[in-house]
C-alpha cells in the first residue's frame, strides 16, 4: 500500500488542480450579465444589458425588452431571444476581442421583426 500512496496523491492532487481550474472560468451568461454592452448592427449601436433572464435594448424610438437563455450544444454556444415580436430567436455565439459575434442561425431571428445578426461590445 505504501508503494501506491505517492501515485495516489498524485492523482488526487491533479484531480484537485484541473477541477479548480474548470471552476475558474466565467461562464458566457454571467460575462453577458456582469458587463453593460453596445449590440452593434448595421452600423447603428444600441446600449443593451442582460439582467438574471431579461435582455434589455436601448433604442432611441422605443426600448426592446425580452427573455433570454444561453446554451452550450457540442461546443458552440447559442443564445436564444424572446421578444414580445418574435418568440425563439436562435444565435450562434462566437467570442471576438471585446465580446462577441451573434449570427442569426433560425427563421424567428431572421424575421422583420426578429434581432437578425448582431455583434455584442463591451462599453467601456
Amino acid at each position: 500500500m505504501k508503494k501506491y500512496r505517492k501515485y495516489i496523491i498524485a492523482v488526487l492532487t491533479v484531480l484537485l488542480i484541473a477541477i479548480g481550474l474548470t471552476g475558474c472560468g466565467k461562464s458566457t451568461a454571467q460575462d453577458l450579465q456582469s458587463n453593460n454592452w453596445y449590440l452593434n448592427q448595421k452600423g447603428q449601436s444600441y446600449k443593451t444589458q442582460f439582467n438574471k433572464k431579461a435582455i434589455i435594448i436601448e433604442s432611441p424610438l422605443m426600448n426592446i425588452n425580452g427573455t433570454y437563455s444561453v446554451s452550450d450544444n457540442s461546443g458552440k454556444e447559442y443564445l436564444k431571444v424572446n421578444t414580445d415580436d418574435e418568440k425563439n430567436q436562435t444565435f450562434e455565439l462566437t467570442p471576438i476581442s471585446d465580446g462577441y459575434k451573434a449570427k442569426a442561425i433560425n427563421k424567428s431571428a431572421n424575421a422583420d421583426n426578429g434581432l437578425g445578426s448582431f455583434e455584442l461590445q463591451k462599453r467601456k
